[in-house]
Protein backbone atom coordinates (compact mmCIF):
# COMPACT_ATOMS: atom_id res chain seq x y z
CA UNK A 1 0.00 0.00 0.00
CA UNK A 2 1.47 3.38 -1.03
CA UNK A 3 2.15 6.22 1.38
CA UNK A 4 0.55 9.58 0.58
CA UNK A 5 2.74 12.66 0.36
CA UNK A 6 2.13 14.99 3.32
CA UNK A 7 0.55 18.31 2.40
CA UNK A 8 1.10 21.78 3.75
CA UNK A 9 -2.22 21.55 5.59
CA UNK A 10 -1.05 18.33 7.28
CA UNK A 11 2.10 20.10 8.40
CA UNK A 12 0.09 23.06 9.77
CA UNK A 13 -2.25 20.64 11.56
CA UNK A 14 0.61 19.03 13.43
CA UNK A 15 2.55 22.24 13.98
CA UNK A 16 -0.48 23.89 15.63
CA UNK A 17 -1.26 20.88 17.83
CA UNK A 18 -0.66 20.72 21.56
CA UNK A 19 2.67 19.37 22.78
CA UNK A 20 0.84 16.67 24.74
CA UNK A 21 -0.98 15.42 21.63
CA UNK A 22 2.23 15.40 19.59
CA UNK A 23 4.12 13.40 22.21
CA UNK A 24 1.24 10.92 22.70
CA UNK A 25 1.02 10.26 18.93
CA UNK A 26 4.78 9.94 18.62
CA UNK A 27 4.96 7.42 21.47
CA UNK A 28 2.00 5.46 20.12
CA UNK A 29 3.57 5.07 16.67
CA UNK A 30 7.16 4.63 17.86
CA UNK A 31 8.53 7.92 16.50
CA UNK A 32 11.39 9.43 18.55
CA UNK A 33 10.91 13.15 19.14
CA UNK A 34 12.56 13.53 22.53
CA UNK A 35 14.92 16.45 22.76
CA UNK A 36 13.21 18.43 20.03
CA UNK A 37 12.20 21.92 21.19
CA UNK A 38 10.28 23.21 18.18
CA UNK A 39 6.91 22.00 16.95
CA UNK A 40 7.83 22.36 13.30
CA UNK A 41 10.71 19.94 13.82
CA UNK A 42 8.42 17.44 15.55
CA UNK A 43 5.82 17.84 12.81
CA UNK A 44 8.40 17.19 10.12
CA UNK A 45 9.63 14.05 11.88
CA UNK A 46 6.12 12.69 12.33
CA UNK A 47 5.17 13.34 8.70
CA UNK A 48 8.34 11.63 7.55
CA UNK A 49 7.51 8.46 9.49
CA UNK A 50 5.80 5.39 7.94
CA UNK A 51 2.77 6.07 10.20
CA UNK A 52 2.27 9.60 8.86
CA UNK A 53 -1.19 8.87 7.42
CA UNK A 54 -2.48 7.37 10.72
CA UNK A 55 -0.90 10.22 12.70
CA UNK A 56 -2.65 12.81 10.52
CA UNK A 57 -6.04 11.07 10.82
CA UNK A 58 -5.76 10.76 14.59
CA UNK A 59 -4.71 14.39 14.91
CA UNK A 60 -7.72 15.43 12.79
CA UNK A 61 -9.96 13.63 15.25
CA UNK A 62 -8.29 15.33 18.19
CA UNK A 63 -8.49 18.70 16.46
CA UNK A 64 -12.15 18.25 15.58
CA UNK A 65 -11.47 17.99 11.88
CA UNK A 66 -12.05 15.35 9.27
CA UNK A 67 -14.82 12.83 8.72
CA UNK A 68 -14.93 11.66 12.36
CA UNK A 69 -15.34 15.20 13.66
CA UNK A 70 -17.97 15.96 11.02
CA UNK A 71 -19.85 12.84 12.06
CA UNK A 72 -19.68 13.91 15.72
CA UNK A 73 -21.08 17.35 14.89
CA UNK A 74 -23.87 15.82 12.82
CA UNK A 75 -24.70 13.47 15.67
CA UNK A 76 -24.69 16.40 18.11
CA UNK A 77 -27.38 18.10 16.01
CA UNK A 78 -29.36 14.88 15.59
CA UNK A 79 -29.28 14.19 19.33
CA UNK A 80 -30.49 17.71 19.99
CA UNK A 81 -33.50 17.00 17.75
CA UNK A 82 -34.25 13.80 19.69
CA UNK A 83 -34.15 15.73 22.97
CA UNK A 84 -36.44 18.45 21.59
CA UNK A 85 -38.92 15.87 20.35
CA UNK A 86 -39.08 14.30 23.81
CA UNK A 87 -39.41 17.74 25.41
CA UNK A 88 -42.32 18.59 23.08
CA UNK A 89 -44.13 15.55 24.47
CA UNK A 90 -43.74 16.96 27.95
CA UNK A 91 -41.00 14.51 28.93
CA UNK A 92 -38.44 15.39 31.62
CA UNK A 93 -35.25 15.81 29.57
CA UNK A 94 -33.02 17.63 32.05
CA UNK A 95 -30.50 14.76 32.37
CA UNK A 96 -30.37 14.30 28.58
CA UNK A 97 -29.73 18.02 28.06
CA UNK A 98 -26.88 17.95 30.60
CA UNK A 99 -25.25 15.05 28.76
CA UNK A 100 -25.71 16.85 25.42
CA UNK A 101 -24.05 19.99 26.78
CA UNK A 102 -21.14 17.89 28.10
CA UNK A 103 -20.77 16.36 24.63
CA UNK A 104 -20.64 19.80 23.02
CA UNK A 105 -18.02 20.94 25.51
CA UNK A 106 -15.91 17.84 24.85
CA UNK A 107 -16.14 18.47 21.11
CA UNK A 108 -14.93 22.04 21.63
CA UNK A 109 -12.04 20.69 23.67
CA UNK A 110 -11.21 18.30 20.82
CA UNK A 111 -11.91 15.28 23.01
CA UNK A 112 -13.85 13.34 20.38
CA UNK A 113 -13.99 10.04 22.23
CA UNK A 114 -15.52 11.66 25.30
CA UNK A 115 -17.91 13.63 23.11
CA UNK A 116 -19.11 10.40 21.48
CA UNK A 117 -19.66 8.79 24.89
CA UNK A 118 -21.68 11.77 26.15
CA UNK A 119 -23.72 11.85 22.95
CA UNK A 120 -24.56 8.19 23.41
CA UNK A 121 -25.68 8.85 26.97
CA UNK A 122 -27.71 11.89 25.93
CA UNK A 123 -29.48 9.93 23.18
CA UNK A 124 -30.26 7.06 25.55
CA UNK A 125 -31.62 9.36 28.26
CA UNK A 126 -33.78 11.26 25.76
CA UNK A 127 -35.19 8.01 24.35
CA UNK A 128 -35.96 6.70 27.84
CA UNK A 129 -37.65 10.00 28.77
CA UNK A 130 -39.74 9.88 25.59
CA UNK A 131 -40.85 6.28 26.22
CA UNK A 132 -41.66 7.11 29.83
CA UNK A 133 -43.78 10.06 28.70
CA UNK A 134 -45.66 7.90 26.21
CA UNK A 135 -46.50 5.47 29.02
CA UNK A 136 -47.70 8.40 31.11
CA UNK A 137 -49.96 9.53 28.24
CA UNK A 138 -51.44 6.03 27.93
CA UNK A 139 -52.05 5.91 31.69
CA UNK A 140 -53.55 9.41 31.69
CA UNK A 141 -55.92 8.40 28.87
CA UNK A 142 -57.18 5.51 30.97
CA UNK A 143 -57.43 7.67 34.11
CA UNK A 144 -59.48 10.34 32.33
CA UNK A 145 -61.82 7.64 30.98
CA UNK A 146 -62.39 6.42 34.56
CA UNK A 147 -62.96 10.02 35.69
CA UNK A 148 -65.55 10.59 32.97
CA UNK A 149 -67.33 7.32 33.79
CA UNK A 150 -67.50 8.13 37.50
CA UNK A 151 -68.75 11.68 36.84
CA UNK A 152 -71.40 10.44 34.42
CA UNK A 153 -72.76 8.07 37.08
CA UNK A 154 -73.60 11.00 39.37
CA UNK A 155 -75.37 12.86 36.58
CA UNK A 156 -72.61 15.23 35.42
CA UNK A 157 -72.67 16.39 31.79
CA UNK A 158 -69.60 14.76 30.21
CA UNK A 159 -70.40 15.31 26.51
CA UNK A 160 -67.54 17.76 25.92
CA UNK A 161 -65.06 15.71 27.91
CA UNK A 162 -66.01 12.52 26.08
CA UNK A 163 -65.51 14.16 22.68
CA UNK A 164 -62.03 15.34 23.67
CA UNK A 165 -61.19 11.90 25.08
CA UNK A 166 -62.18 10.17 21.83
CA UNK A 167 -59.97 12.57 19.87
CA UNK A 168 -57.09 11.95 22.29
CA UNK A 169 -57.47 8.19 21.86
CA UNK A 170 -57.35 8.58 18.08
CA UNK A 171 -54.21 10.72 18.37
CA UNK A 172 -52.54 8.04 20.52
CA UNK A 173 -53.41 5.32 18.00
CA UNK A 174 -51.83 7.46 15.27
CA UNK A 175 -48.76 8.13 17.47
CA UNK A 176 -49.52 11.84 17.52
CA UNK A 177 -48.42 12.05 21.12
CA UNK A 178 -48.02 15.82 21.29
CA UNK A 179 -51.62 16.34 20.22
CA UNK A 180 -52.75 13.45 22.41
CA UNK A 181 -51.15 14.93 25.51
CA UNK A 182 -52.84 18.29 24.94
CA UNK A 183 -56.24 16.69 24.23
CA UNK A 184 -55.99 14.59 27.39
CA UNK A 185 -55.36 17.74 29.44
CA UNK A 186 -58.38 19.40 27.84
CA UNK A 187 -60.55 16.32 28.41
CA UNK A 188 -59.51 16.14 32.06
CA UNK A 189 -60.21 19.84 32.51
CA UNK A 190 -63.63 19.50 30.85
CA UNK A 191 -64.48 16.50 33.05
CA UNK A 192 -63.53 18.40 36.18
CA UNK A 193 -65.59 21.42 35.11
CA UNK A 194 -68.60 19.21 34.38
CA UNK A 195 -68.23 17.50 37.73
CA UNK A 196 -67.80 20.87 39.44
CA UNK A 197 -71.05 22.08 37.89
CA UNK A 198 -72.76 18.94 39.19
CA UNK A 199 -71.31 19.55 42.65
CA UNK A 200 -72.46 23.17 42.56
CA UNK A 201 -75.95 22.06 41.55
CA UNK A 202 -75.97 19.52 44.38
CA UNK A 203 -74.86 22.22 46.82
CA UNK A 204 -77.56 24.56 45.56
CA UNK A 205 -80.14 21.79 45.91
CA UNK A 206 -78.90 21.03 49.42
CA UNK A 207 -79.05 24.70 50.42
CA UNK A 208 -82.54 25.12 48.96
CA UNK A 209 -83.77 22.01 50.77
CA UNK A 210 -82.25 23.19 54.05
CA UNK A 211 -83.85 26.59 53.58
CA UNK A 212 -87.15 24.91 52.76
CA UNK A 213 -86.96 22.80 55.93
CA UNK A 214 -86.10 25.84 58.07
CA UNK A 215 -88.95 27.77 56.51
CA UNK A 216 -91.40 24.99 57.36
CA UNK A 217 -90.10 24.85 60.94
CA UNK A 218 -90.44 28.64 61.27
CA UNK A 219 -93.93 28.65 59.80
CA UNK A 220 -95.10 26.03 62.32
CA UNK A 221 -93.90 27.94 65.35
CA UNK A 222 -96.57 30.72 65.52
CA UNK A 223 -99.39 28.18 65.20
CA UNK A 224 -97.86 26.02 67.94
CA UNK A 225 -97.40 29.01 70.23
CA UNK A 226 -101.03 29.96 69.74
CA UNK A 227 -102.11 26.36 70.30
CA UNK A 228 -100.05 26.26 73.49
CA UNK A 229 -101.69 29.48 74.64
CA UNK A 230 -104.99 27.61 74.37
CA UNK A 231 -103.50 24.68 76.32
CA UNK A 232 -103.80 22.36 73.32
CA UNK A 233 -101.54 19.29 73.21
CA UNK A 234 -98.60 20.05 70.86
CA UNK A 235 -96.06 17.52 72.24
CA UNK A 236 -95.97 15.36 69.09
CA UNK A 237 -95.42 18.36 66.84
CA UNK A 238 -92.70 19.71 69.13
CA UNK A 239 -90.92 16.34 69.01
CA UNK A 240 -90.97 16.30 65.21
CA UNK A 241 -89.66 19.87 65.06
CA UNK A 242 -86.85 19.06 67.48
CA UNK A 243 -85.89 16.02 65.40
CA UNK A 244 -85.94 18.15 62.25
CA UNK A 245 -83.62 20.74 63.83
CA UNK A 246 -81.24 18.04 65.12
CA UNK A 247 -80.77 16.26 61.80
CA UNK A 248 -80.42 19.57 59.94
CA UNK A 249 -77.66 20.56 62.34
CA UNK A 250 -75.87 17.32 61.42
CA UNK A 251 -76.12 18.16 57.69
CA UNK A 252 -78.73 15.53 56.79
CA UNK A 253 -81.03 17.81 54.82
CA UNK A 254 -83.16 14.98 53.37
CA UNK A 255 -84.10 13.58 56.77
CA UNK A 256 -84.45 17.12 58.13
CA UNK A 257 -86.89 18.06 55.39
CA UNK A 258 -88.86 14.84 56.00
CA UNK A 259 -89.20 15.54 59.72
CA UNK A 260 -90.10 19.18 59.00
CA UNK A 261 -92.87 18.13 56.61
CA UNK A 262 -94.18 15.60 59.13
CA UNK A 263 -94.22 18.36 61.74
CA UNK A 264 -96.00 20.69 59.31
CA UNK A 265 -98.67 18.06 58.63
CA UNK A 266 -99.16 17.46 62.34
CA UNK A 267 -99.35 21.22 62.98
CA UNK A 268 -102.01 21.63 60.32
CA UNK A 269 -104.10 19.05 62.13
CA UNK A 270 -104.12 21.47 65.08
CA UNK A 271 -105.45 24.29 62.89
CA UNK A 272 -109.09 23.26 63.25
CA UNK A 273 -108.73 23.14 67.05
CA UNK A 274 -107.09 26.58 67.01
CA UNK A 275 -109.93 27.94 64.87
CA UNK A 276 -112.46 26.60 67.41
CA UNK A 277 -110.59 28.24 70.27
CA UNK A 278 -110.45 31.54 68.41
CA UNK A 279 -114.19 31.43 67.77
CA UNK A 280 -114.85 30.64 71.43
CA UNK A 281 -112.72 33.63 72.47
CA UNK A 282 -114.12 35.96 69.83
CA UNK A 283 -110.83 36.23 67.92
CA UNK A 284 -111.57 36.86 64.22
CA UNK A 285 -109.06 37.46 61.47
CA UNK A 286 -109.71 40.91 59.91
CA UNK A 287 -110.95 41.09 56.35
CA UNK A 288 -109.53 44.56 55.69
CA UNK A 289 -107.77 47.49 57.35
CA UNK A 290 -105.33 50.36 56.86
CA UNK A 291 -101.52 50.20 57.04
CA UNK A 292 -100.21 52.15 60.03
CA UNK A 293 -97.07 53.09 58.03
CA UNK A 294 -98.28 54.21 54.60
CA UNK A 295 -102.06 54.22 55.03
CA UNK A 296 -102.63 51.67 52.25
CA UNK A 297 -105.58 49.30 52.44
CA UNK A 298 -103.73 46.58 50.52
CA UNK A 299 -103.17 44.34 53.53
CA UNK A 300 -102.83 40.60 53.92
CA UNK A 301 -103.72 38.89 57.20
CA UNK A 302 -102.19 35.50 58.05
CA UNK A 303 -103.42 32.72 60.31
CA UNK A 304 -100.40 33.06 62.59
CA UNK A 305 -101.49 36.53 63.71
CA UNK A 306 -99.16 38.44 61.43
CA UNK A 307 -99.99 40.67 58.47
CA UNK A 308 -98.12 42.52 55.70
CA UNK A 309 -98.71 45.60 53.58
CA UNK A 310 -98.27 44.78 49.90
CA UNK A 311 -97.36 48.40 49.12
CA UNK A 312 -94.65 49.26 51.67
CA UNK A 313 -93.83 45.66 52.74
CA UNK A 314 -94.14 46.50 56.42
CA UNK A 315 -95.18 43.73 58.82
CA UNK A 316 -97.57 44.00 61.76
CA UNK A 317 -99.45 41.88 64.28
CA UNK A 318 -103.20 41.74 63.84
CA UNK A 319 -103.56 39.49 66.88
CA UNK A 320 -101.62 40.04 70.09
CA UNK A 321 -100.33 36.98 71.97
CA UNK A 322 -102.72 35.83 74.66
CA UNK A 323 -101.98 37.12 78.11
CA UNK A 324 -102.85 35.60 81.49
CA UNK A 325 -106.31 37.20 81.53
CA UNK A 326 -107.28 35.91 78.09
CA UNK A 327 -106.01 32.44 78.93
CA UNK A 328 -108.04 32.39 82.15
CA UNK A 329 -111.10 33.51 80.23
CA UNK A 330 -110.58 30.69 77.81
CA UNK A 331 -110.26 28.19 80.65
CA UNK A 332 -113.41 29.49 82.33
CA UNK A 333 -115.33 29.65 79.05
CA UNK A 334 -116.22 33.34 79.55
Amino acid sequence: MGVSIPSESDFELLRSARWRDLRELADRHGVRVRGLKRKDEVAAILLASPAADDIVREMEVRAGRGAAADWARDRLAATRDVIREAADLGAAVGAAEDAWKAAGKSLEERDLSRAEAELGRASRLATEARERRIREIDEALSAVEDHITAARKVGADMAGAEDLWVRARSAVSEREYVAAGELIKQAERAAMQGQQRQIEQAIQLRESQIERARSIIASCEPLLQEAESYDLNVADVRTLLRQARDVLAKGDYLAGLTFARNAEEAAYRLASQVEEERARRGIVRPARGLCGVCGSDHLTFYEDGWGTCTDCRSEFRWRDPLGIRERLRGLLGT
